[in-house]
């Protein structure tokens, strides 16, 4: 879509559906400097095997051509289906006049959910496995108890491996590495539109994949604009924000503690409850982490060596 009549021919497709799988490209998306290039959302079709996208041109259109498709993401009574919405909405609200999306389900949080349901316990065998690839295995095993919180976020394509979610080889192998900086290139390579309609198809097949599993519970909204917010609030993040753009889950997120005191963290400079710090660290005047930011921390002390 890149004019506005093509806008209004998917805002008439796309309105009235409870449903839209949502995802966008850019290069440094949601970054301080980076830039929206695509909207993709995508609905059910009459193929029940692959939903129907619309590739929104976010470069093409200006920010008042495109109202008719925030006001869809603004609506309270549209789901949106996603994975990990956070530069998303970074970028639609810094960017593109302090759009603030509504009634989300992100898969990325429900895909940890479920790990528990799975048998995935804190600091079980697995829950500490995965973040071995992060950091050293003996300083996870040997510090269990500050990393039984921690998780590591799986990627979208990791997550339908895990699951086992029924999707063709070719839209696996679509999520080769990519270059992203190409995403303001125009005319977009015919491979970047299949990319983008690709991550909407897997988004959808994971959608039906969480629903047969009943891993969609009734407080995932609640928690997925939580987790997409958190950029919203101050400053959007800069490329080297070490402590904000990395691969754990942020602290606070599913349980969101609402205690009497809370602390700063230096890391990720949110206020967090005192289960969020080791005991050493909530006691700290200064320079204070949370068990997240700690294990950031511990990871670039080892990447500097």
């Amino acid at each position: 879509c890149k004019n506005d009549s093509d806008v209004t021919t998917a805002t008439q497709a796309l309105q009235g559906q409870p449903t839209l799988f949502l995802d966008c490209e850019g290069d440094r998306l949601g970054l301080k400097g980076g830039r929206l290039s695509l909207i993709s959302i995508g609905i059910h079709s009459q193929d029940d095997n692959e939903p129907l996208v619309y590739l929104i041109d976010a470069l093409a259109l200006e920010t008042a051509a495109l109202r008719p498709i925030f006001n869809l993401l603004e609506s309270s009574n549209v789901r949106k289906v996603v994975f990990d919405a956070r530069m998303d909405q970074s970028a639609l609200f810094h960017d593109h006049g302090r759009v603030e999306m509504q009634n989300l389900v992100d898969l990325q949080l429900a895909d940890i959910k479920s790990r528990a349901r799975r048998g995935e316990d804190a600091q079980s065998v697995e829950q500490l496995a995965r973040l071995t690839p992060y950091l050293p295995p003996n300083e996870v095993n040997s510090h269990a108890p500050l990393y039984g919180v921690v998780q590591k976020l799986s990627r979208l394509t990791q997550a339908v491996e895990e699951h086992q979610v029924d999707v063709a080889h070719t839209q696996m192998t679509l999520k080769a590495r990519f270059d992203h900086t190409k995403w303001a290139k125009r005319p977009l390579p015919r491979s970047y539109l299949k990319y983008a309609a690709n991550d909407i198809a897997l988004i959808a097949h994971l959608w039906a994949k969480f629903m047969d599993e009943g891993y969609i519970d009734g407080a995932l909204p609640e928690q997925s604009l939580r987790y997409a917010r958190m950029w919203t609030v101050g400053a959007q993040p800069y490329p080297e924000d070490v402590y904000k753009l990395h691969g754990l889950l942020p602290l606070n997120i599913l349980e969101n503690i609402q205690a009497d005191q809370v602390k700063l963290c230096s890391g990720c400079e949110r206020s967090l409850p005192q289960d969020c710090f080791s005991n050493s660290a909530w006691n700290l005047g200064v320079n204070r982490k949370c068990l997240v930011c700690r294990a950031i921390g511990i990871r670039l002390a080892i990447r500097r060596k």
